[in-house]
């Protein structure tokens, strides 16, 4: 679970653009005691790869592998922008999170943060409220207060998750089909399944009709959207571990032929 304290949450910032965004975020990052100054060109660095955008108005900024030695603890800090910054085309973040982490704890971290990132009510309601604990709470899990015992966005949430169950049984039962194909990658980048190897692992599906799910095999987990950039961070997927697929629809098999160019590559 996210551990997070009020002040590292900066409500109600102003950026006119993404670079004096991440250059907000990473002073604040500065200013927390999370990291050095040597660490914030990184960050920069990293954007230029590519966007730290996952959904629902986030973005995770965070810095160069090789700069790890800048941070100085593992944290986070939260940045509002309640009018929004352009991200990138139909891309507005309402909520920066500065990332500062060692080794795999990004993983967990990122693990942490999806059951926020994937749940839009709460998303867009943490982008506008006025008061650092509702954040506080929300990444720990709690009730947030003034939204009854059971609040719109954990309605929403418990939806969203019978919707999710719905189609897992149907995944199951499509699994009995012919046209289904399955196959495991091992995970070798020693950072893990991070951000933008699943921006690439999502980039390459692009132009292909195929219903894609994915799982860690390594920790039994269960199938999810392998299409969703949220969904595969919240694998936790760290190098030596095992990443599973399952692909149906008319491109499935040009899919996964991409898919095994794709694994063939250091870069994971």
């Amino acid at each position: 679970m996210l551990k997070l304290e009020k002040r590292q949450i900066f409500l109600q910032q102003e950026a006119e653009s993404k670079q004096e965004a991440l250059q907000l975020a990473g002073k604040k990052m500065l200013e927390t005691g999370l990291v050095s100054a040597d660490y914030l060109p990184g960050i920069h660095a990293r954007e230029s790869l590519a966007s730290t955008f996952l959904d629902n108005g986030i973005a995770i900024p965070h810095g160069m592998p090789e700069l790890r030695r800048a941070i100085k603890k593992t944290g986070v800090v939260v940045v509002q922008f309640p009018e929004g910054v352009e991200w990138g085309v139909n891309q507005l973040v309402f909520l920066a999170f500065g990332i500062a982490a060692q080794c795999h704890e990004h993983l967990r971290i990122l693990g942490g943060l999806t059951r926020v990132l994937d749940n839009r009510p709460l998303c867009h309601y943490l982008a506008r409220t006025r008061e650092p604990e509702i954040i506080v709470d929300a990444l720990e899990g709690k009730p947030l207060p003034g939204l009854g015992s059971l609040g719109e966005w954990q309605k929403a949430y418990l939806n969203q998750s019978q919707r999710e169950t719905c189609e897992r049984g149907w995944v199951s039962r499509a699994c009995t089909k012919s046209n289904e194909l399955t196959r495991e990658y091992l995970i070798h980048n020693i950072n893990g399944l991070h951000a933008r190897c699943g921006s690439a692992f999502i980039a390459a599906l692009t132009h292909y009709d195929a219903r894609v799910y994915v799982r860690n095999v390594s920790k039994n987990g269960e199938y999810v959207n392998g299409r969703s950039l949220v969904k595969l961070l919240g694998l936790e997927l760290v190098c030596g571990e095992t990443l599973g697929i399952r692909l149906s629809g008319l491109h499935a098999f040009d899919a996964l032929k991409r898919l095994d160019q794709l694994f063939q590559k250091s870069f994971f």
